[in-house]
């Protein structure tokens, strides 16, 4: 495996690992039991992947809560036919993840969401060999990627956020290791888990404070699914209540990147960068990029302009 460390002063401190193979297929190694933590929400178009792509894992020790908010379709008789333990909870975002991070057993606690598959059996017992690597990590941050199915909007989203992502982590700004991770009960617990009354940014709430505590984060780039992002409709939708949130408690306070910063890597990344790579590659969402960043930006301005 091939590391890359690097110390950052001013946001969360970042392990990059690349590697064909992740860990070894073994199952010498330690086995903690992972509990899956996933919030629901008439979530029935892709619940059942996600639920049917964890049991598949040949990792034994694993269980799935199911925290739902309300649901009318048939999202809670998908979660029972794969066994998982159902709850009710209503309320921010944040606090759906706290309950369920309350009423799970595991030593690792996979904050998921109903909209991610795993794509291989071993992926599982492969991502813990490899959290297992670094005990002073709280976190292992899980490189998602759109479906092969997927149309240009969700591949142009994906490519965008990932971009812009990784070239803040790597110029150490930020709190990373939210969204899609597997965490170190022991440490959650010791920050208090996500703040209440937290809804959209909670991911970030969280990372904020591993990284205030100086725990590390593993860059996991072994990717699951990510069945998400299909309409620009539901972009906007999405990035609207984001925008409302950061507004909210503040930028820089929740997610640890100054303005100036976000606004020259977004327009570097989703114009200069993605321009390039469609006149390289010849892939067009590509093309789309721009598009969704200009849609950003006004969603933003809007969401600032209300009161």
């Amino acid at each position: 495996m091939r590391i890359m460390k690097t110390n950052f002063k001013k946001g969360s401190k970042v392990i990059f690992t690349y590697a064909i193979n992740h860990g070894n297929k073994s199952e010498d190694f330690h086995q903690p039991l992972v509990s899956f933590v996933i919030p629901i929400l008439n979530s029935e178009r892709t619940l059942g992947k996600c639920l049917e792509s964890i049991v598949r894992q040949n990792y034994p020790k694993k269980e799935i809560l199911v925290i739902d908010s309300g649901s009318t379709d048939a999202s809670l008789d998908i979660a029972k036919k794969f066994g998982a333990k159902i709850y009710h909870v209503i309320g921010p975002l944040g606090g759906v993840r706290n309950f369920g991070i309350n009423n799970s057993s595991g030593e690792l606690i996979a904050l998921w969401d109903s909209d991610i598959y795993i794509l291989e059996q071993e992926w599982l017992s492969q991502s813990i060999n490899t959290l297992n690597k670094f005990p002073t990590a709280s976190t292992l941050w899980i490189r998602t990627m759109p479906p092969p199915n997927a149309g240009i909007i969700a591949k142009a989203y994906d490519w965008l956020s990932w971009a812009v992502m990784l070239s803040l982590a790597r110029r150490g700004f930020g709190f990373w290791g939210g969204g899609v991770s597997i965490f170190r009960r022991r440490m959650v617990e010791e920050v208090g888990g996500i703040t209440k009354g937290i809804d959209t940014g909670e991911d970030y709430d969280l990372a904020r404070k591993l990284a205030m505590k100086g725990y590390k984060v593993v860059f996991y780039d072994n990717p699951v699914y990510h069945d998400s992002h299909n309409t620009l409709t539901e972009l906007i939708c999405k990035d609207l209540r984001r925008a409302m949130s950061f507004k909210k408690i503040g930028l820089y306070y929740l997610t640890g990147i100054p303005l100036r910063e976000l606004v020259t890597v977004n327009f570097m990344v989703g114009f200069f960068l993605s321009l390039k790579n469609l006149f390289i590659k010849k892939e067009i969402h590509f093309g789309m990029v721009p598009i969704l960043l200009l849609l950003r930006l006004i969603t933003y301005i809007i969401s600032y302009l209300l009161r």
